[in-house]
């Protein structure tokens, strides 16, 4: 599929080193916004309603903002309801959330620098297709690495009916310095030095 994606920011995994404070801050991000954290999801929803009015004007209540399946149904609530409410109310869009439901769960590996992803067999997503059926949806997720996953899910939208406009992402993760060289260890202690000097 060739979804249009975009995303407001660039990701370093922790397995680099910091060469920024912005590096820092969008990390911090990332994870509070995984973490269900209100500051970061107000902060997500306003980057997303802010753009949405400058591309639709008053014509945004007319698509839908629907967030990528986490990994259950549980964390799915947990890191998208608050931020879907937001966009939803401010956008005047339908809140896409009870629409979508996920059964059984998806378990992560990590393996070195891998990130391997194991569907056990009772994982599924579930689609109200008479609500999707004709809708105009932006897929939303937090982070975006391969596009796979937003990929995976925009098809299955399209198979309920849904037109799939295209994708928005806080971050997009790229690779960098790794921690384990010398300049790695060189740049992520001068980060943490500016930092420091920075907040005197």
């Amino acid at each position: 599929m060739n979804m249009k994606k975009i995303n407001f920011y660039e990701y370093l995994p922790q397995r680099y080193a910091a060469t920024s404070e912005q590096v820092v801050k969008v990390r911090n991000l990332i994870y509070n916004f995984k973490s269900g954290r209100k500051e970061a999801a107000n902060f997500a929803a306003d980057l997303i309603v802010r753009l949405m009015w400058n591309w639709y004007g008053h014509k945004c209540n007319e698509y839908t903002i629907v967030c990528v399946p986490a990994s259950s149904n549980a964390e799915y609530r947990h890191r998208f309801s608050y931020f879907s409410h937001v966009v939803a109310c401010r956008c005047q869009q339908v809140n896409a959330m009870q629409h979508i439901k996920i059964l059984g769960k998806r378990e992560a590996l990590h393996r070195t620098a891998n990130h391997v992803v194991q569907d056990n067999g009772t994982y599924r997503i579930e689609l109200d297709k008479e609500f999707f059926a004709g809708r105009k949806v932006i897929i939303f997720d937090d982070l975006v690495t391969t596009g796979t996953t937003a990929e995976h899910f925009a098809a299955l939208l399209q198979e309920a009916g849904a037109e799939v406009k295209g994708a928005l992402f806080i971050a997009k993760s790229v690779k960098g310095i790794s921690k384990k060289t010398y300049w790695g260890r060189f740049a992520e202690n001068t980060t943490k030095h500016i930092m420091q000097f920075n907040h005197r």
